[in-house]
């Protein structure tokens, strides 16, 4: 029992106030022990006296330091508006379960706006914005900021001819459509589709022509 209960001690961290606190006591314990066996062996009242003293002194020590952590704790610890609530992942997901898709989407543009290499946020987004929402510019918002975090020059692809899809099929503006492409050939050459993508362009610049 005392091998566990010393195990369990020796794991305190002395810098904190429990572990103060433990080294305190083990002081104490040891003066009254030592005080104790001084006043079997013929030592008198007086081992007892000194330890009726120096115990309450060292216990009051203890207790000034842990209200000296307490506020240092308290001067170092971030509250109110100085650190701004960062919503997490897994609450966003809880409104999208609920069906909360505004409050969702206000909550991952927090995440983006806080976390620059957040790349998941900006694709929970664009999923959001394009299936619940309806949120076109939403959806394009999103895809941007992960065309421009991404580490990756294909994903960036990615992304960068997603927002094509959204302006095609959604926004259906064939003229934005006609610039989105030539701005992914222009800054992603090396694109697998790229002859597929030169002639969609050529098809929608009929498109665009027409419609006018």
């Amino acid at each position: 029992m005392l091998r566990e209960y010393w195990q369990k001690v020796s794991r305190v961290d002395a810098s904190s106030s429990a572990g103060f606190f433990v080294a305190v006591l083990m002081a104490c314990g040891l003066i009254i022990l030592a005080a104790v066996v001084m006043a079997l062996l013929g030592g008198g009242f007086i081992p007892l006296a000194l330890a009726a003293v120096f115990v309450p002194a060292l216990l009051f020590v203890a207790l000034l330091h842990a209200t000296a952590l307490e506020r240092g704790s308290r001067l170092i610890t971030p509250k109110g508006s100085s650190t701004p609530y960062v919503p997490q992942h897994s609450n966003i997901q809880a409104l999208v379960a609920k069906g909360a898709y505004r409050e969702a989407a206000e909550a991952y543009r927090q995440v983006i706006a806080a976390q620059p290499e957040d790349v998941v946020a900006c694709e929970q987004l664009t999923q959001l914005a394009l299936r619940e929402l309806k949120d076109w510019d939403l959806a394009l918002f999103a895809l941007r900021e992960a065309e421009q975090r991404s580490g990756e020059p294909r994903r960036r692809a990615g992304y960068a001819l997603l927002a094509v899809n959204v302006y095609r099929d959604n926004v259906r503006d064939y003229g934005k459509t006609v610039v989105e492409l030539r701005r992914v050939l222009e800054r992603y050459p090396d694109v697998p589709n790229a002859a597929a993508l030169r002639s969609e362009i050529d098809e929608l610049k009929a498109m665009h022509f027409e419609a006018r």
